[in-house]
């Protein structure tokens, strides 16, 4: 019982122990050396008194032996009468033989200036000391002196004082001397605490500076040797699935992805889109002059076209956050995006501007030709890259036909800026949202946070997510759409304790102080009622570094947790997992929906042991088959998502109370494997 009771007990630390310790040490020896002082001038008072009175009893007694013939013993009261009025006695009495008392004197006891608990704690007795007085060779009677205690009081009481302030002012410099010794020999374990706090966030520092002590110093030694290798093993992991990520899906010309990663993210991408009703683009640059470059010049000025090529489209799609540039191989390259089709027609218009001024007789067909199409839900890659490659061959013979394949079948949409002004500020005035969740289930069955997101509506048409959030950015009506969603979201959430919910921050948000410094309020409000996971995706890590970090301090400081989606997305080391703070990553849906394929499943198995040996959850997305959640949980990962498990679902808005005590949505349709 003792000992279930103690590891319920909140922990002391080492430093308030000790100096816990050090002051009741300090109080303890003051007290003993107060009373000690105290207690020896007591002692050395009653000794001085007894001596005091015994000295007076016998010097007045012989004094008044001369005139014990008088029958009045005048001169002998006169004799008493000069040394009682000293005021040094309490009692002066002398006896005959007969037992007749001639002479007595007393004085009252007081007690000036000293309380009478000092009196009370400390007792004064001071003997009655005695004398025989002659007449003569014959006893005359019996002298009896006793000392004033009073004065004895006054002195014990001034010397007690003198003692306290002497010995609590040593305590107290004592005290303050040992303090200080014992910071500095706390302090390299306050750098180890340090050090291992850092470690956790992935942040692998060394102590340069050794403490003194042989005992600390050895544990510094062996702290710096185990992160150090910690962050071997982390730097050695990372390069291997870097390596292996190059070799899989990387062109090594071009360093963008080739076409397995194409057939993966283009699987990915359309799962994305049938769950989260999104539009998807695919567009074709061709280099239609690659072979004759390669023939009539030379191998490498081929290669240097395709790099002023690729450095082309880099810059004009740089800022675009949801497009992807692929290399099918050859002389044609592939983008895939989710951005609106306004915004994504007005960078390819661009472009083909672009690549048409860069015609000229070094390039016989042309520098280049761009064609863009809509992708439907039910089209296969081969049919797109059918289509496209068609309307290409088209362009190299009719330079200006129109940009787009096919007819934009796009949903009811608002035409214009100022439409999409009006749409968004009446979206975030009104909260015009349906709220939608999905699952993370772990392996044990249970279900490790529910992700949570909202679908847009325009006049009762559903509008783009992507496309939304893109236009909002437009506007500059980013920071406040996401602080409506994240507050409706939070609305519903709060009043579902007992799961963790996630909630995703657009890449707007995380670069935005403004946005940072409003959720730390909201967070200090909600102040921990329900658990909550923020899911940032990696390109918002990799294009906003210094704000992602800030805002995921702000994140961990109110007890929530962070996580990475689309995680392998980009073609860029892992290392910058290192000084990131997270709990999890959800690797890109590209991997996980070809984790058949043994060189995937292995980089997957590479990734969780990083991401493990970290202290980071691996989460796969869009699972699709009980076979892939097998295969998922085979190759190391934590948790899985999918519609195979429990597709999203619409969220019950519940006013008031009412559904306390009810789930955010229906789990029991999810479905496990047996």
């Amino acid at each position: 019982m003792a000992h279930k009771l103690r590891g319920k007990l909140p922990g002391i630390s080492l430093k308030a122990q000790l100096h816990l310790l050090i002051v009741l040490v300090a109080v303890f020896s003051f007290l003993v050396s107060l009373y000690i002082s105290v207690q020896s001038t007591q002692q050395y008072l009653n000794t001085q008194m007894k001596s005091h009175a015994q000295d007076a009893a016998t010097s007045l007694g012989l004094s008044m032996s001369a005139y014990m013939d008088d029958p009045d013993l005048v001169i002998a009261q006169t004799m008493v009468n000069a040394i009682f009025d000293s005021g040094y006695y309490a009692d002066i009495e002398f006896r005959t033989s007969q037992n007749q008392i001639k002479i007595k004197r007393q004085n009252p006891i007081e007690y000036d200036e000293v309380p009478q608990w000092f009196v009370a704690l400390f007792p004064l007795q001071p003997p009655l000391q005695s004398s025989e007085v002659n007449n003569g060779w014959l006893p005359a009677g019996l002298l009896s002196i006793q000392s004033n205690p009073g004065i004895a009081y006054k002195t014990l009481w001034h010397q007690a004082r003198q003692s306290f302030y002497s010995i609590a002012l040593i305590a107290f410099f004592s005290v303050l001397v040992i303090q200080w010794i014992v910071f500095l020999v706390l302090a390299p374990l306050r750098q180890i605490e340090r050090q291992a706090r850092e470690v956790s966030k992935k942040n692998f520092l060394q102590q340069d500076k050794l403490p003194f002590t042989t005992d600390l110093r050895s544990v510094v030694v062996a702290m710096n040797a185990m992160v150090a290798n910690i962050q071997r093993v982390f730097l050695s992991l990372s390069q291997q699935a870097d390596d292996l990520k190059v070799k899989v899906f990387t062109d090594l010309l071009t360093g963008l992805g080739n076409r397995r990663l194409l057939e993966q993210r283009f699987v990915a991408e359309q799962n994305e889109q049938k769950t989260h009703d999104l539009h998807l683009h695919m567009a074709m640059m061709s280099l239609h002059s690659l072979t004759e470059v390669h023939q009539s010049q030379s191998f490498q000025a081929a290669d240097q076209y395709i790099l002023l090529a690729v450095k082309e489209f880099k810059q004009a799609l740089e800022h675009s956050a949801s497009s992807q540039l692929f290399r099918l191989g050859g002389s044609d390259f592939i983008l895939l995006s989710q951005s609106s089709a306004e915004s994504l027609e007005q960078q390819l218009q661009q472009l083909s501007s672009a690549l048409k001024s860069m015609d000229s007789v070094f390039f016989p067909q042309g520098f280049a030709s761009v064609a863009l199409m809509t992708v439907e839900p039910d089209n296969t890659l081969h049919h797109c890259l059918s289509t496209l490659d068609s309307a290409i061959i088209q362009r190299i013979q009719q330079p200006d036909l129109p940009l787009w394949v096919t007819d934009n079948k796009m949903q009811l949409k608002p035409e214009g800026r100022m439409a999409w002004h009006s749409v968004i500020t009446a979206l975030i005035q009104n909260q015009n949202f349906e709220l939608w969740a999905q699952p993370v289930v772990k392996a044990d069955q249970s279900v490790e946070y529910i992700e949570t997101f909202v679908r847009f509506y325009f006049q009762h048409s559903q509008l783009s997510t992507t496309e939304t959030y893109a236009m909002a950015e437009q506007q500059g009506l980013s920071v406040q759409l996401d602080q409506q969603v994240i507050s409706y979201i939070l609305n519903q959430v709060q009043h579902k304790p007992g799961r963790t919910y996630a909630i995703n921050l657009s890449q707007g948000a995380v670069a935005s102080a403004l946005f940072s410094l409003w959720l730390e309020k909201q967070l200090k409000q909600l102040n921990g009622k329900v658990s909550l996971v923020f899911e940032v995706s990696e390109y918002s890590v990799l294009k906003a570094p210094d704000e992602t970090k800030a805002l995921m301090n702000i994140i961990k400081s109110n007890q929530c947790k962070v996580c990475i989606e689309g995680f392998g997305a980009g073609m860029t080391s892992f290392k910058y997992l290192q000084g990131l703070d997270l709990d999890y990553v959800k690797i890109d849906a590209a991997y996980a929906s070809a984790l058949k394929d043994p060189e995937n499943k292995f980089f997957i198995q590479t990734l969780c042991q990083i991401c493990h040996g970290i202290g980071i959850q691996v989460l796969a997305p869009h699972i699709e088959s009980e076979q892939m959640m097998d295969i998922c949980f085979t190759a190391g990962i934590n948790a899985v998502q999918g519609s195979w498990l429990l597709a999203p679902q619409k969220v019950t808005i519940q006013q008031g109370k009412s559904g306390l005590a009810t789930e955010l949505i229906s789990l029991s349709s999810l479905r496990l494997s047996e």
